[in-house]
């Protein structure tokens, strides 16, 4: 059975109970403490569980493994992930294409900010469900676009997502892995690369 199955990324049990509903909050706010401080590839389900001041025992009761947790993670941040990008589309109209660029550089900040593990999952290799969640995380850019551009058409709106999705994939990574006097230069370089792509393309 492959490492992307549902079986090996589903939680073992869903918690019906407040109390178990608790437990589970508990060991994603320790996961994502622990993958924030160590990275994923260092974090381990032992130092999970201890973060959470629970035994592995319980910890695995409801995650097979470290992947598991990764997977719930991300999805308990979608849905105020995509807030970000609907909250940005009301707002997109009247800015300059240099602006609305620019913001979407800063969106995503404040999005790892309130979120900080995620630079770490961008480690993950990606599930059926994670790319569901990508691909919604497009369509919301790509009505970003649309409500910048009236005249933009659907799909090229969709095309152009997915490079912004993919050079801020990559310029993110280079973000979280710089040292803290570093990383304002990297917001600069990402901006400069976004409003290279996106002015020529948005045609104030």
């Amino acid at each position: 059975m492959s490492l992307s199955s549902c079986s090996t990324t589903a939680p073992r049990r869903i918690p019906q109970q407040k109390r178990g509903r608790r437990r589970v909050a508990g060991f994603l706010r320790a996961a994502a403490s622990v993958i924030t401080d160590m990275g994923y590839e260092r974090a381990t389900m032992s130092a999970i569980a201890q973060r959470a001041h629970s035994s592995i025992g319980s910890l695995y009761q409801f995650f097979p493994n470290k992947r598991s947790v990764a997977e719930a993670l991300r999805t308990q941040y979608m849905k105020g992930i995509e807030q970000y990008w609907l909250v940005l589309a009301d707002q997109a109209a009247p800015l300059t294409a240099k602006d609305l660029a620019c913001r979407l550089v800063v969106v995503q900040l404040e999005i790892v900010k309130k979120y900080p593990a995620l630079l770490a999952l961008l480690e993950v290799p990606s599930t059926v469900r994670t790319s569901k969640q990508r691909e919604l995380i497009r369509t919301r850019i790509a009505t970003v676009l649309t409500a910048h551009t009236s005249h933009l058409a659907r799909p090229p709106a969709l095309r152009m997502a997915s490079v912004v999705q993919q050079v801020s994939r990559g310029l993110l990574v280079l973000y979280g892995q710089s040292e803290a006097n570093q990383k304002p230069a990297v917001i600069e370089e990402f901006k400069s690369v976004l409003i290279g792509y996106l002015v020529p393309k948005l045609k104030d």
